[in-house]
């Protein structure tokens, strides 16, 4: 009997050790976060931003994650968006990158909880470097005060010059007032990288009337593309806005620069001097009506060059810029999608200028534009670029977790 008992306790110790990991797997929790292609084109390493409800206590932290597709775990990066009054992460933004064919469907797992870190590293990650005045990601440096945005694009090259730099409103009466500047900008890193980089600037804009509007500005990068998207918005409760532009000045070397537009003729051209403008306007009416038309010639005096005519009024926001070594694709977001007049000027000097004034006066206003900065000769996928940048992969997970976490699903863009 003694011989037994011994036995018993020998077996019973020897089972112990086991008993945390046990728990450590009742811990390990996961969903399922689905990612679809709706626009018909091939993505190689496309960012996906998707962001996870969870219910309060479920996260404590937002290292506790790890995505796996086809059971290998995916270099990913994870931020809390929002917390719980416990603290406890209510929204967590998931950033990766996929590859996925035209108008496909895959699931990945997201696994969570006390006993999940995440191993896979990023591969290619984007160096974040700050100093006082700037912050420098991968080869873009921005200015911590908005006005100038972009302080620096060197690809093989410097491709930012000198002039208009940011975002800009207009006044009812005209007049004009850039978003930041030297006072008076609270500078923040939301997302450091190493897959994604969002910056965000806010401040307030003083009127000529004493009135101020507080705005935002939004800078994102991803790791795996080129290309830099701004947004911009400013509310106005008075509504004593009519417009919001963004400005960008480039150099692409000697002249000639040829230039694209998405319409349904792929209408291009060439800027061959300082002089040299073209204009792409769209206005929408109120009842719906829409047309189009590009105008060129010596700045502030174009002339019609192609118009909406009787085919299909179909202009898409986007468009290149190419000179002798680098080539910027550019893209507006929501362009000529509610009433209002959308405007694209490139000119000579190399300014561009994106411009949105809606036909009856808003209380809050937005602008997104796409920049992606590629080198000649053009990569293979770049000519699609404007498209895709516009519609990025759609990341939801099943409509049974956000139930379970009391939140809705992400509006759709």
């Amino acid at each position: 009997m003694a011989t037994a008992a011994v036995v018993a306790a020998v077996g019973l110790a020897a089972l112990i050790p086991h008993a945390p990991i046990r728990a450590e797997t009742q811990t390990r929790n996961s969903l399922s976060l689905h990612v679809e292609e709706t626009t018909g084109i091939r993505r190689t390493r496309y960012p996906v931003n998707a962001q996870v409800p969870f219910p309060p206590g479920a996260l404590a932290r937002a290292d506790q994650v790890r995505v796996l597709g086809d059971d290998e775990e995916i270099p990913a990066q994870f931020s809390a968006g929002s917390r719980w009054p416990d603290g406890s992460v209510q929204w967590l933004r998931v950033d990766f990158n996929a590859s996925i064919g035209p108008e496909e469907t895959r699931s990945y797992r997201v696994e969570y909880g006390p006993g999940v870190s995440a191993g896979a590293g990023p591969g290619r990650g984007l160096a974040l470097v700050e100093d006082a005045d700037a912050i420098q990601v991968g080869r873009v440096r921005f200015s911590k005060t908005a006005a100038p945005l972009l302080a620096s694009v060197s690809y093989r090259g410097e491709v930012i010059g000198s002039g208009r730099n940011g975002f800009a409103v207009e006044d009812t009466d005209g007049t004009v007032y850039e978003l930041g500047g030297d006072t008076g900008v609270t500078f923040e890193i939301v997302r450091g990288g190493p897959i994604y980089v969002e910056l965000r600037y806010s401040g307030r804009v003083s009127l000529a009337d004493g009135a101020e509007v507080p705005f935002v500005v939004v800078v994102e990068m991803p790791n795996s593309k080129s290309w830099v998207k701004v947004t911009a918005s400013v509310d106005d409760p008075a509504r004593r806005l009519r417009q919001l532009s963004f400005h960008s000045p480039l150099t692409l070397g000697p002249r000639p620069w040829v230039w694209d537009f998405g319409t349904d003729r792929w209408t291009y051209g060439s800027l061959r001097n300082e002089e040299a403008s073209v204009v792409l306007t769209n206005e929408v009416e109120v009842g719906g009506a829409t047309g189009w038309r590009v105008e060129t010639g010596p700045k502030g005096q174009e002339r019609p060059y192609e118009t909406t005519g009787s085919t299909r009024p179909v202009v898409a926001g986007w468009g290149h810029l190419q000179g002798e070594t680098e080539v910027i694709a550019f893209a507006m977001d929501r362009f000529a999608s509610a009433p209002g007049t959308y405007r694209i000027a490139l000119d000579g000097v190399g300014q561009a200028s994106f411009h949105v004034a809606p036909a009856a006066p808003l209380t809050r206003h937005v602008l997104t534009v796409y920049q992606h900065f590629v080198g000649t000769p053009v990569q293979i996928g770049a000519a699609t670029s404007p498209p895709s940048m516009l519609h990025p992969l759609v990341a939801r997970v099943d409509q049974a977790h956000y139930v379970a976490s009391g939140l809705e699903p992400p509006a759709d863009r």
